[in-house]
C-alpha cells in the first residue's frame, strides 16, 4: 500500500501543478510577461507539495467513491507523465489535446476499476462462482 499512497500522491501533485500553474499565468498573463510565468510555476509548485502531502497521508483513509476519484486523479496525472516522456523523447508527436485526452481515458479506466472492483467485492456467494 506505500507504493501505491507514493503514485496516487505524486500523480495528483502533477495535476495540482498543471492546473494552478495554468490558471496563475493565464490570470496574471495581461499585466506581466515573464512574471507570470515565475509565478505560476512557483504557485504550482507549493499546489504540487500540499498535494502530495495531503494525498499520500489520507489516501487510504478513503473509501467508496472519493477513493475512486483520487485514484483516478493520480492515474491521469502518471499517465501525462507518461505520455510527455514519450512526446519528448520523439516516438510520437501529438497536440497537447490528444495528450490530455489520452491521460483523462487513463483516469476514467481508473475510476471505472475501482468501480467494478467494488461491485465484484459486493457479490453474495463464497467467491467459489456458484450460487
Amino acid at each position: 500500500m506505500l507504493l501505491h499512497r507514493l503514485l496516487v500522491a505524486a500523480g495528483s501533485a502533477v495535476v495540482a501543478f498543471g492546473v494552478v500553474a495554468v490558471a496563475v499565468i493565464e490570470a496574471l498573463a495581461p499585466t506581466a510577461d515573464i512574471g507570470a510565468g515565475i509565478v505560476g510555476v512557483g504557485a504550482g509548485a507549493l499546489a504540487a507539495i500540499l498535494a502530495f502531502v495531503v494525498v499520500a497521508l489520507l489516501v487510504e483513509e478513503l473509501a467508496g467513491p472519493a477513493r475512486w476519484a483520487v485514484d483516478a486523479v493520480g492515474a491521469f496525472g502518471l499517465a501525462l507523465v507518461a505520455v510527455g516522456a514519450v512526446v519528448y523523447v520523439d516516438v510520437v508527436s501529438l497536440e497537447t489535446t490528444t495528450a490530455v485526452a489520452a491521460g483523462a481515458v487513463v483516469g476514467v479506466l481508473a475510476f471505472a476499476a475501482g468501480w467494478a472492483g467494488h461491485e465484484r467485492a459486493d457479490e453474495p456467494g463464497d467467491g467459489s462462482g456458484t450460487a
